[in-house]
């Protein structure tokens, strides 16, 4: 029996602090404060104590008070405080997978709720992001019940509040949450007030089935119910009755009781952000009329479990796990107390979960004959029929949010009908049913709480009130519309509930609940996959075809019960579901004198326990399971036995999406039998690592023995003990809060326990548990369940997994009985290694032959064991008693080696010598014989432990236990000549075998070859000796002789086991050595079984066909031999080593396993690994890549590319040329370096610049082209003009006054060309800041400044001239400039940073801000009153930045409250005799934009006729008033674009739009002749109408359209068309032709007029005429659309076909103008010209072009009167395009990018700064929407630097591109992959085509990670390769310096200077330096040190490494190349071990 140790009185840790603060008095007891201990999962994990007081809550862990909780504030007292475990979501990314112990931890939650409010994506035309998986996790939580609330405290921080509708009686932690249990109310006497019966059945709150249920309801008869599981009693045949009749039946009904009552006792609460589940059971249909089992059908349904059954038992955990799978659904119990009928009850249990809605419809058949019938029109929706009871108001009065979706129109539903038979329900039936039902307010969606938490719980939530008002500013959720809309597609529309009418906790509701919150249906849910509601997972075979129909369905359609009308708690989700398991009468095991459970003497608490037996290996398809029920009322503790059988799951659609190998099982429990503990006075469960059993008070008396351990499985009789002397003091503790009771303690520090013994309590982790004495004291007391040697007990552990019928178990408890009889078993080294030895020895010690025969011992022991006559007394005595102090060291130093001082190189002189006579003692003086042996051999002895095992043995056989355990033994076995001992004795020497050859096959195990406790070599060498197994013994030469049991260091026994008795032969000639085993095979390159563990594990016969695989169990005892058995038998049959590494892998070798197997397994496996490693395929997985060491390829972890990173590798990057001080002001600068900046001022300041433009300067690393952009397109750094004074007239120089004052007139064009530079700063400092939040974020204005060339002076322009006020377009752009500079994926840019930074008074420069961070879509999170604020003072600029940005953020979406913002301010979206708006036309023209954006690409009609009718809009002239100046050109412009936003690209598939007859209306303004009156107005609209059709029909080669968009045929013609209409009808028309723009000269004068094509390419015109304004216009058009064709692209062919133009234009634009007529053609040309170099900047965009930039940087350089802000803010665009985002991104050719471009570039540019008559400015910003991320980036993994590298990218039509990365990419639709091609590097690949997760990485990332190769990799050249490393060792030499000295070590000598590259990496910065993996370095040293090794196990390793290598030589067709270590390295090894032989030998 396991022994007991005294660990001193117990008290809780938080009495000291309750005492202290004065919550307790001094004198307490317990009864002033209970106490719960809760052990967690881990031998080493502290347990948790929860100390409840009246108002307090404590929580302790590891007896630290963590957190105390007070509730005086609630007034409430505490009912029951507790810890459990609630679900949690989590990413499958960020978070490991956190399997739960119930087994819930493979169940993905993103695949079980139905989706709700799903938005249209920002971009439709992208893919619809997929959601992230998660998965499900735990966390621990402290729940307090009050009597009204219930308070949730997780450990980790968060705290809920949950207002609770009844009183808690009882509560128990359960595997999700807690399960709940009502207290149950006393009935009241008095007589209640009748209550409100239920509505008219014409009313809109009556019954809403009322149209389905109508016709037939006198058909269907109320059956009984079954009063087992019902809620209430079985009720009669109900014959039609009349209004009255019922009224009166319904008033005296409700008022005979309380709401309360009709409440269900049992609920289960496994969120606090959602409402509590029902705990439910599973009851036969007839217990319930049915719509759907009319004919009597035996369909069940879920029903609340009877309030009379109480909980005493709830399973906190998974009880069962049948193998290491994981895939058996968890084994949950409950059991319940009956006290009306004395009845245990034992269910299983399981969880529910939602599923979708087309799984719970499958089991609705279709009947033949069925006839469709229209939907009763007299639905509650309907009004005006029947009585109009009030009713709330209808859901379409939504409340709005920013997310909300439109509105549907809803489509009627219908039902199927049948005559008389099962009806069949429809999808759209059922869908609108649900809709109509679920108010999607209250739909459970993930992570969203429907119950008010914090301080709004604590209010009282009245149902007078409306709930959904509290409910929405809790949760943050105010949109009805849309997110239930996107699931079932249901009207918005207000519906009363289809099924019954739901009442919320409290009673009636006024607002109808759904059925289901969150889903209509259920699924269950019991571990990694969700499967059907057949139940069949969790139920017995009989429940299995009963409830398999089950569905909530038939709950919702079900036919109107008045009895359930009004139940309050209809509307709650049946979460928990019960299944009887066996139903136990309690009436004959009551107390005498009893007649129920409820008649108990006293109040002490039930206890209930569940025990798991052990694996038992010969019952593989049957675990067994043990309850224990300790009841007050019961005479003895019941025991029940439970068999739990395993059933494989049918295969589900979820199944089947998740695993389609994996099996599912569930686990069937089956009741076997009950017995009465008839000696227990109390139970109580201990659990001590893998050992559980139950401690049992047998005796209040503490001198008598009181205490037995116990289990329902065990073999051995319990024994008792007594419990002696306790301990006052628990002496292994140092802190302790009873330092008092220690100085009041004095000397004593032990006490005794007081009589009585009152019960056993508070179980502790490794088997401790309280003791309470007849004083209520506790005494803690620890039973050793487990030996305190990790080995030993791994070792007890392998023997109960294997060995068959619990045999392993009783020999533990055969261990037990030797360590509690023989306590001096203590003062031996390894007491629990000996005692481990004597049990495995008395299997055979009884069958010796002669018991007298004299053990052969050592020199050492001889003297030692001389006069001992008894076996007992030589036990007994200290072995090291009569030995000389001498002697007593040379046994420890031979016991211990790790103490072996004296074999340390310091003390080996002391070995060499030999004792003098003066040095050695008297005693060893008179041993004449041995003072002339040298010391070494004087303490090198025969160890004698197995005889003082032997001998322990013995004794214990002969003792009465051990007498005992023989007679069990014979009971057990067959028959007296096949003893069961020696069976278990042979396999025991087998399965120790095997478990000691797997634990060679781990480098990191201890080595036991040593005489060291753990050696199994002697021990299985003596057994096999007795067993006469002739090679498995001890003689010379035999295995383990040579293994570790050598007869030199060992004496062993001769004895000899009885030769009458059978013995088994021995299973192999001899031992199965695993390294020469893979010698073997690895030599003959042929498989050869090794033998196993599976040849033990015998199925069974009653189960042939077990679910249970063996090779799972014997996994789990010898992984590595399994994996490795598993590898070599499929290795030969691979062709490649790709195939041999995914073998790998999929034999569960790991990369720790990998990295600890012996050399002789690691050779092949790192040799298939090393010649992957260089081209792993791109399909592989992640485990795959970091098994072959490519975690630069794993793209789904990969490195942190935060900038501070960078900033690190900076500070020291001098290989790239980039001087670090740009980018970081805190880097080291030397003296040169400051030097080099002085005529170079830094640019870039800001941190959080540093990332971006670290990249900028690595793609622009040859020049500083980037940095002259970055500096010329600054608004705030000073300007710098050109001004020559005039020359000098009659040799009188020029006034310096004079100078001056035209120095300030030429300032005032220079501010406006500063002016213009917030567009093109804004373009290349896009989205490069991650602003704090906890700063304001900075917006700039402009420098007034110019230094004038060439006199060098500064001239300062007057500020007061340039206010925000008079130039408020600057400042708003120069405002959005700094908003498009925040980066997209920056954090907490939302409500409250844009508040926190929202100025006073509202400026221009923040409108601008706003619309930037629309732009960037950083708008979506601003909260609907913020917007108002903005809006409401109508500040004009402020207004268009609002809505544009949220517009742009919302593009797509048609979100209701933006559609509803932007119509107020557009007089065309006002109802019909609305008032006038008092807003900017620049307000309402930005409502028309932001209308097309909104409703982007979804063909919206009413929105398409509004933009329609705009653009031709004409009014009757009233001389009366004044013109209309709102519906200008921009106006009508921006109608334009918005048509072509909503409509775009779709002019072929136009939809419901075709009777708009939009084609010609658009056609009739923008090229048919016009009516004379209005042609000034319609003018106006032409450019708009262009712009619609271009768009419409873009990309769609509709040639009927492009020929009438086109230019007209005739120059007569021309004179009807304004000339700037020729460039947009000329753009428009190839727009609409895309696939056939051509960039060449050819193309040009094809599509030029045919009197223009002579002069297509400009070069002869040297004049200037206003005549060519037409050729000038459709030249620049036919440029344009090239460029838009190629935007992006970067295409040089085309880039030098648009300068070729813009050269000329330029040299037109320079020819004198003297006329009006020239003047005017040359501000076309002009035009012309800005829109060319906009053209060639957009093929260009982001590369930085040196021959676009010349010519930008020269029209940068116009100041002066001729060059007016439009021309300037082209010019600046174009260079923000060049170096767009620092090029780091380019132009798209979507059909979105190219209409953004449009809308751009619009070539009309304003006249002025302040000019937006023909476009608004701030539409000039949309390029942001034509932007895409294409610079891949390369980084290295090591250093996590960005780096220059060429690479190669394969585009899908088989062309070839070769870039410097970082650099721009082709569009990725294009790309096929992209590989690396730098040697030194690993190789890499992204497969763009066949790897998903490639794509998503470089959509997300355009970053390649990359490793850097060594150099003896780099080449195959061994020259090449050494000349590499040595340079970089040279070039490495002072980062290294510190390192220098470890070569100088002696293991490393031999290294040479090349090799030091494979140790240390040439980057200081690298990870490399903590990377802990090995290189070929290790190996080598592995290698060479095993080779010098005198082991035999080391030389098996070399031998197998050399034979492999010579099988790989003599097969490879690389001349027996080897890529792991290298040849060279294995023959020096290799001549070494044969030098060592000659000598040797010589």
């Amino acid at each position: 029996m396991a022994s007991l140790r005294s660990l001193g009185t117990h008290r809780p840790a938080a009495l000291r602090y309750l005492i202290d603060e004065s919550i307790l008095d001094q004198d307490c007891t317990e009864a002033d404060y209970s106490w719960e201990t809760y052990n967690n999962e881990g031998i080493d994990c502290p347990s948790d104590d929860v100390v409840t007081t009246q108002y307090h809550v404590v929580w302790s862990r590891g007896d630290l008070v963590r957190k105390v909780f007070s509730f005086n504030i609630e007034q409430e007292k505490v009912i029951q405080a507790l810890l459990t475990w609630f679900p949690t979501e989590e990413p499958l990314s960020s978070a490991a997978t956190s399997t739960s112990a119930a087994g819930f931890g493979n169940h993905d939650l993103s695949t079980t709720f139905l989706t709700q409010g799903t938005q249209p994506a920002t971009d439709p035309d992208g893919s619809i992001p997929q959601t992230p998986r998660v998965v499900e996790g735990r966390a621990q939580a402290l729940v307090v019940f009050l009597k009204s609330q219930a308070h949730v405290f997780f450990l980790s921080g968060a705290t809920h509040v949950i207002n609770l509708p009844f009183e808690v009686e009882k509560a128990f932690p359960a595997a999700r949450g807690v399960v709940l249990q009502r207290r149950i109310p006393q009935a009241d006497p008095l007589a209640r007030s009748p209550q409100l019966p239920s509505a008219p059945p014409n009313s809109f709150l009556s019954d809403p089935q009322s149209f389905l249920t109508q016709s037939l309801s006198q058909s269907f008869a109320q059956l009984g119910r079954n009063p087992g599981f019902s809620r209430g009693p079985s009720s009669q045949f109900k014959s039609h009755k009349n209004g009255n009749t019922q009224f009166l039946e319904e008033l005296l009904k409700h008022s005979a009781s309380t709401p309360a009552d009709r409440l269900p006792r049992l609920f289960s609460f496994t969120n606090p952000l959602s409402e509590l589940g029902l705990v439910v059971t599973a009851v036969s249909g007839a217990d319930k009329g049915n719509l759907f089992n009319a004919n009597g059908s035996g369909h069940r349904r879920l029903e609340p479990i009877n309030k009379t059954e109480e909980i005493i038992y709830v399973s906190p955990q998974n009880e069962l796990l049948f193998d290491e799978s994981g895939n058996d659904k968890p084994m949950l119990l409950v059991i319940t107390a009956n006290s009306e009928t004395n009845v245990f009850t034992i269910w299983s249990a399981a969880y529910l979960e939602p599923k979708s809605l087309s799984n719970s419809r499958k089991h609705h058949a279709t009947q033949l004959g069925s006839k469709p019938r229209r939907r009763s029109s007299y639905g509650p929706t309907a009004p005006g029929t029947g009585a109009t009871t009030p009713a709330l108001r209808g859901n379409d009065r939504v409340r709005e949010s920013l997310g909300g979706a439109g509105r549907t129109k809803p489509q009627p539903p219908s039902f199927n009908a049948p005559s008389q038979s099962q009806e069949r329900l429809s999808d759209q039936a059922v869908e609108d049913a649900l809709a109509s039902q679920l108010n999607p307010e209250t739909s459970r969606v993930p992570k969203e709480s429907r119950r008010v938490s914090s301080l709004l719980s604590r209010a009282e939530l009245s149902t007078s009130f409306d709930k959904t008002a509290f409910q929405d500013l809790a949760t943050q959720r105010t949109s009805l519309g849309g997110s239930f809309n996107a699931s079932f597609g249901a009207s918005q529309r207000s519906r009363l509930s289809v099924g019954n009418d739901r009442t919320s906790f409290g009673g009636f509701s006024q607002r109808n609940r759904a059925s289901t919150p969150g889903s209509v249906t259920s699924r269950m849910s019991l571990g990694g996959v969700s499967v059907d509601d057949t139940l069949e997972d969790i139920m017995d075979e009989d429940t299995f075809d009963t409830i398999e129909d089950y569905d909530e369905l038939d709950d919702l359609f079900s036919p109107h019960d008045p009895d359930l009308i009004q139940e309050p708690m209809n509307g709650l989700r049946k979460e928990f579901v019960m299944s009887p398991v066996a139903e136990i009468s309690a009436q004959k095991y009551l107390k005498t004198g009893l007649f129920s459970l409820r008649d108990s003497e006293t109040s002490k608490a039930t206890k209930v326990f569940a025990l798991t037996a052990p694996f038992n290996s010969a019952m593989l398809h049957e675990r067994k399971i043990f309850i224990y029920i300790l009841h007050d009322a019961l005479q003895h503790p019941l025991e029940c036995e439970l068999a739990v059988t395993r059933k494989r799951l049918s295969v589900t659609a979820s199944q089947t999406r998740l695993s389609a190998s994996a099996p599912r099982y569930a686990c069937v429990p089956k009741f076997v039998k009950i017995k009465e503990l008839k000696d227990s006075l109390d139970i109580l469960k201990l659990n001590a690592g893998h050992v559980e059993r139950l401690v049992s008070l047998v005796s209040t008396d503490p001198r008598e023995p009181c205490l037995s351990i116990i289990a329902g499985w065990s073999i051995q009789s319990p024994a008792r003990f007594a419990l002696g002397t306790l301990k006052l003091f628990n002496p292994h503790v140092i802190f302790r809060d009873d330092d008092h009771m220690r100085t009041t303690a004095g000397l004593k520090r032990t006490v005794s326990a007081l009589p009585p013994l009152q019960g056993v309590i508070s179980p502790g982790p490794l088997g401790a548990f309280d003791l309470v004495d007849g004083e209520s004291r506790r005494h803690r007391i620890q039973v050793d369940l487990v030996p305190k040697h990790p080995f030993v007990a791994r070792l007890f552990q392998v023997l109960s997994k294997v060995l068959s019928n619990f045999t392993g178990d009783f020999l533990l408890e055969i261990w037990w009985s030797i360590r509690r009889t023989y306590p001096e078993l203590d003062q031996q080294v390894n007491p629990d290694w000996t005692a481990f030895v004597a049990t495995l020895f008395s299997l055979a010690v009884p069958f010796f032959e002669d018991r007298s025969t004299k053990p052969k011992r050592g020199k050492a022991t001889q003297k030692g064991s001389s006069g001992r006559s008894s076996a007992q007394a030589d036990l007994k005595a200290d072995p090291l008693a009569d030995l000389s102090a001498w002697d007593v060291m040379c046994r420890r130093q031979e016991i211990r080696p790790n103490r072996k001082s004296l074999d340390s190189t310091a003390w080996a002189w002391v070995q060499r010598s030999r004792p003098s006579p003066v040095t050695v003692s008297p005693q060893t003086r008179r041993l004449s014989d041995r003072q002339t042996l040298p010391i070494a051999e004087q303490i090198r002895g025969k160890n004698d432990m197995l005889h003082v095992c032997l001998q322990l043995a013995r004794s214990f056989v002969q003792s009465p236990i051990g007498k005992a355990t023989n007679d069990h033994w014979r009971r057990l076995s067959p028959s007296e000549r096949q003893d069961l001992r020696i069976t278990c004795l042979s396999e025991v020497v087998v399965i120790l075998h095997l478990f000691r050859e797997e634990r060679k096959l781990n480098a990191l195990s201890p080595d036991f070859s040593t005489s060291e406790p753990g050696n199994l070599a002697p021990v299985l060498a003596q057994i096999g000796h007795w067993l006469r197994w002739e090679s498995w013994g001890w003689r010379h030469g035999s295995y383990y002789e040579l293994d570790g049991g050598s007869n030199e260091i060992w004496a062993y026994d001769d004895s000899k086991i009885n030769p009458n008795l059978r013995l088994h032969s021995q299973p192999w000639e001899a031992p199965p050595p695993i390294l020469e085993w893979l010698g073997t095979v690895l030599r003959t390159r042929t498989y050869v079984p090794y033998p196993t563990l599976a040849m033990l594990i015998r199925k069974s016969k009653a189960s042939p066909h077990s679910s249970v695989n063996i090779e799972e169990v014997i996994g789990s005892v010898t992984p590595r031999t399994i994996a490795l058995h598993k590898f070599f038998q499929e290795i030969h049959e691979l062709p490649n080593p790709r195939k041999t590494v995914e073998l790998i892998e999929r034999c569960g070798i790991t990369t720790r396993i990998l990295a600890t197997l012996p050399q002789t397994a690691r050779a092949p496996l790192l040799e298939a690994i090393a010649r992957c490693q260089a081209n792993p395929p791109t399909t592989w997985s992640s485990s795959l890549l970091r098994l072959v060491q490519r975690e630069d390829l794993d793209l789904s972890l990969t490195p942190n590319t935060d900038f501070i990173l960078d900033v690190q590798q900076n500070q020291s990057n001098t290989m790239t040329g980039i001087q670090s001080n740009l980018y970081y002001s805190g880097a080291s600068r030397d003296i040169h370096t400051m030097c080099q900046g002085v005529d170079r001022p830094e640019q870039i300041q800001s941190v959080a610049e540093v990332e971006r433009h670290y990249i900028t300067r690595l793609i622009f690393r040859e020049d500083r082209r980037f940095m002259e952009t970055y500096t010329l397109l600054e608004p705030l750094k000073q300007a710098v003009a050109e001004y020559r004074p005039p020359p000098r007239t009659g040799g009188i120089d020029t006034d310096e006054a004079a100078i001056l004052d035209a120095q300030k007139a030429l300032m005032q064009w220079v501010m406006v060309r500063t002016f213009s530079l917030p567009v093109g700063s804004s373009m290349v400092k896009f989205s490069s800041k991650k602003p704090l939040v906890t700063e304001k974020y900075p917006l700039f204005g402009f420098s007034t400044s110019c230094l004038m060339k060439p006199l060098g002076n500064v001239v300062t322009a007057e500020r007061g001239n340039y206010s925000e006020e008079k130039y408020f377009w600057a400042f708003f752009n120069a405002g959005v400039a700094a908003g498009l500079s925040v980066a997209r994926d920056a954090q907490g840019i939302d409500t409250s940073w844009i508040m926190y930074n929202k100025p006073t008074d509202l400026t221009n420069k923040h409108a601008g801000l706003l619309l930037g961070l629309g732009l960037n879509g950083h708008l979506k999170t601003i909260a609907k009153w913020l917007s108002f604020k903005y809006l409401t003072p109508k500040h004009t600029m402020t207004s268009v930045g609002l809505l544009l940005g949220l517009s742009a953020s919302y593009m797509g979406t048609m979100d209701t409250l933006v559609t509803r913002l932007l119509s107020v301010h557009v007089t065309r979206m006002l109802p019909l005799g609305a008032a006038e708006l008092n807003l900017s036309p620049y307000t309402q023209t930005t409502g028309l934009m932001g209308i097309g954006l909104l409703y982007y690409n979804t063909q919206h009609r009413r929105m398409s006729e509004v933009m329609l009718s705009e653009i031709e809009h004409v009014d009757d002239p009233d001389p009366s008033e004044p013109p209309d100046t709102l519906r200008d050109e921009a106006y009508r412009l921006a109608a334009g674009f918005a048509l072509g936003f909503i409509n775009l690209g779709k002019g072929k598939d136009l939809r419901g739009l075709h009777d708009m007859r939009i084609v010609e209306r658009l056609m009739a303004v923008a090229v048919a002749p016009k009516p004379v009156d209005i042609v000034h107005l319609l003018d106006q609209a032409t450019a708009g109408a262009v712009i619609a059709i271009a768009l419409i029909f873009m990309k769609t080669n509709d040639e009927a359209v492009a020929r009438r968009v086109d230019v007209p045929d005739t120059l007569p013609q021309f004179d009807y068309v304004r000339p700037d209409i020729f460039l947009l009808r000329s753009m428009a028309k190839h727009i609409i032709m895309w696939d056939s723009i051509r960039a060449d000269d050819r193309w040009m004068k094809s599509n030029l007029p045919v009197e223009y094509r002579k002069e297509s390419s400009l070069q002869t015109i040297e004049k200037l005429s206003s005549d060519q304004m037409p050729f000038f216009n459709i030249t620049a058009g036919l440029l344009w659309s090239i460029s838009l064709r190629y935007a992006g692209t970067g295409d040089l062919k085309v880039r030098d076909f648009l300068l070729s133009y813009l050269d000329q234009f330029m040299r037109i634009n320079r020819i004198p103008a003297l006329r009006f007529d020239a003047k005017l053609s040359r501000n076309t040309v002009r035009n012309c010209q800005d829109l060319v170099a906009l053209s060639a900047a957009t093929v260009m965009a982001g590369t930085g072009d040196l021959e676009v930039m010349r010519r930008l940087r020269g029209l940068h350089g116009r100041v002066g009167p001729d060059t007016p802000y439009g021309s300037h803010l082209a010019a600046h665009m174009a260079f923000g395009t060049l170096f767009i985002a620092g090029g780091t991104q380019t132009f798209s050719t979507s059909n979105k990018a190219i209409a953004a471009l449009i809308c751009a570039f619009y070539p009309l540019f304003p006249s002025d700064v302040q000019d937006s008559k023909a476009h608004l400015q701030a539409f000039r910003h949309f390029w942001v929407l034509a932007t895409e991320r294409r610079c891949l980036i390369v980084r290295d993994v090591d250093t996590g630097r960005a780096v220059n590298m060429s690479v190669c990218v394969h585009l899908k039509d088989g062309t070839q591109k070769r870039i410097l990365a970082p650099g721009l990419v082709p569009e990725v639709q294009t790309i096929d992959r992209i590989e690396t091609e730098d040697p030194a590097y690993w190789p890499a690949v992204l497969d763009l085509v066949r790897n998903d997760l490639h794509r998503k990485s470089f959509a997300d990332t355009q970053t390649l990670h990359v490793r850097r190769r060594s150099a003896h990799d780099m080449f195959t050249s061994t020259f090449s390769a050494t000349a590499t490393a040595l340079n970089d060792v040279q070039s490495s030499k002072t980062a290294r310096n510190m390192w220098d000295w470890i070569f100088a070590l002696r293991a490393l000598q031999d290294f040479d200077r090349a090799d030091i590259g494979l140790i240390l990496p040439a980057d200081p910065y690298s990870s490399s330096f903590l990377d802990s993996g090995t290189t070929v370095v290790d190996e080598t040293l592995v290698l060479r040190a095993l080779g010098r090794s005198a082991k035999a196990k080391d030389l098996w390793e070399v031998k197998g490494v050399l034979e492999w290598a010579e099988g790989v030589a003599a097969t490879s067709g690389q001349g027996g190349r080897l890529r792991w270590v290298g040849r060279e390295v294995l023959e020096r090894i290799r001549a070494g071990l044969v030098d060592r032989g000659r000598r040797i030998e010589g």
